[in-house]
């Protein structure tokens, strides 16, 4: 399968498209069609690794929801709320981390097409970089932590607090030297600048993306007319 990179608006329209018809839909079980969708829009793009990774965790709902409901299942840890809830919002996870993952300067492009203010652009490119820059964070403080032997079971037990404090202090340092790194790179590349400014990434949108939005607002249609709307 030829690999293909939607555009930043058909992957907001697909968000927008999905949280509505969560958020209006009627049969939470019937979701399944939205998950399966947002799986062939990432697996189009040749997004493997979040396919696989969400896959396996999307297998698991379904045999606990299966079992939840043909067999009575209850657990004592996880409650059952919790397992339908994930199961119901698996295809918004699923558009926005591909939202999150689109490289920053296609999301600035096309923010700047639609004139939006320079802080908005700066505010918005840097919370959709925070969950990856997070996680890039916290396995290096785990990786320095274990080169220290801190990361055993009978250290985290022995003294929870303490482990506690190794993880929060370098990883506060890191976020707040991150910031300072953020705000000389936006300087560095003109991001004060008044005038107007281009960009290497080029905002057009192609035949696959408008068959894209139609194939989204096709789907929910069908969804929320055969699924049913709350009222």
């Amino acid at each position: 399968m030829r690999k293909i990179s939607f555009a930043v608006i058909t992957k907001i329209w697909g968000f927008i498209c999905v949280l509505i018809a969560i958020y209006m839909g009627k049969d939470v079980i019937f979701s399944c069609i939205l998950t399966i969708v947002a799986f062939l829009h990432l697996i189009i793009q040749g997004k493997w690794k979040i396919v696989f990774n969400y896959g396996i965790f999307y297998i698991l709902l379904g045999i606990l929801l299966c079992a939840i409901q043909r067999c009575g299942l209850h657990m004592l840890i996880f409650s059952e709320f919790y397992v339908l809830m994930f199961w119901n919002l698996s295809p918004a996870f699923l558009m926005s981390w591909d939202l999150v993952t689109t490289p920053p300067g296609k999301i600035s492009a096309f923010l700047s097409s639609i004139h939006l203010p320079t802080s908005i652009i700066l505010g918005v490119l840097v919370v959709f970089r925070f969950f990856p820059t997070m996680k890039s964070e916290l396995r290096s403080v785990y990786l320095s932590m274990k080169n220290r032997n801190l990361t055993g079971i009978k250290q985290i037990l022995q003294a929870p607090a303490r482990t506690c404090e190794y993880v929060l202090i370098p990883l506060l340092v890191r976020i707040l030297m991150t910031a300072d790194q953020l705000s000389v790179s936006a300087i560095a590349r003109g991001g004060e600048s008044p005038g107007k400014r281009s960009s290497y990434y080029e905002s057009k949108i192609e035949i696959t993306d408008i068959f894209a939005m139609i194939l989204w607002f096709a789907l929910v249609s069908g969804y929320l007319w055969i699924g049913g709307i709350k009222i």
